[in-house]
């Protein structure tokens, strides 16, 4: 998720300079990886309280930390682009 809204950023940024359309793809483009992340991060930790066994609570609390972290990340990135 990261790489792909690093890449749509960085190409609209390219693309279309400093304009209105720049900021407009990467507040669509921020919206969408923080929603995937988001969700990711849920249904993976929604998915861990089901799990009886060991390993899947570990795969799935994974999966949940890797969201929430691709969340966080994709919020670092993404929110300072819309302030400038």
């Amino acid at each position: 998720m990261w790489a792909v809204h690093f890449f749509v950023v960085y190409a609209a940024s390219i693309i279309f300079l400093t304009s209105d359309t720049t900021r407009a793809v990467t507040a669509v483009a921020t919206a969408v990886c923080l929603l995937a992340a988001g969700a990711l991060a849920i249904y993976g930790w929604a998915a861990r309280v089901g799990t009886g066994e060991t390993v899947g609570r570990w795969i799935h609390t994974i999966a949940a930390l890797s969201g929430a972290a691709a969340f966080l990340a994709l919020a670092w990135q993404g929110l300072p682009e819309l302030l400038i």
